[in-house]
């Protein structure tokens, strides 16, 4: 009988707190999260950067190939020649836009990317280094209709 008088009594007690031993096992599970989930939220920022250039690029691939379109239609394949698009005057070199007019027939933010360098090239504007985080347009190449100028991007410096 006196074991059960013990058991009523002690059932009627509130549990006041956290153990220490619970209390550092929840830190160190939450150390263990921390440390493998850190790193794949720290560099979101150069991934974003690098899809921005990516974008460029491929901004400047369908824009060359909409120029190149009009130009075929108008029949400016030769050497040199000029389209109108969108109220401005595009150079034509062999029916594909010359590094210059390339810019003009992009809508680019000025906070994101810019023409830097040479014509034809696209940095990020917070890239971390210019050159390793670009999109370039080479018209050098070009010497018929048949042959597209060159579209790269780097994007390791983002």
């Amino acid at each position: 009988m006196k074991r059960l008088n013990n058991l009523a009594l002690n059932s009627g007690k509130k549990q006041q707190g956290f153990t220490l031993i619970e209390l550092v096992v929840v830190i160190v599970i939450l150390g263990i999260l921390a440390v493998t989930a850190a790193p794949k939220f720290i560099d979101l920022t150069s991934d974003a950067k690098a899809s921005v250039v990516e974008a460029v690029r491929g901004s400047i691939n369908s824009a060359a190939d909409m120029a190149h379109a009009k130009a075929l239609v108008a029949g400016q394949t030769a050497s040199t020649g000029s389209v109108s698009v969108a109220g401005g005057t595009i150079t034509l070199k062999f029916g594909w836009p010359d590094e210059d007019s390339m810019a003009a027939l992009l809508e680019l933010d000025d906070d994101i990317a810019e023409v830097s360098g040479t014509a034809g090239t696209f940095t990020h504007v917070d890239a971390t280094t210019e050159a390793s985080c670009v999109a370039v347009y080479e018209d050098n190449g070009v010497t018929s209709a048949e042959i597209r100028p060159s579209i790269t991007s780097t994007v390791t410096g983002c």
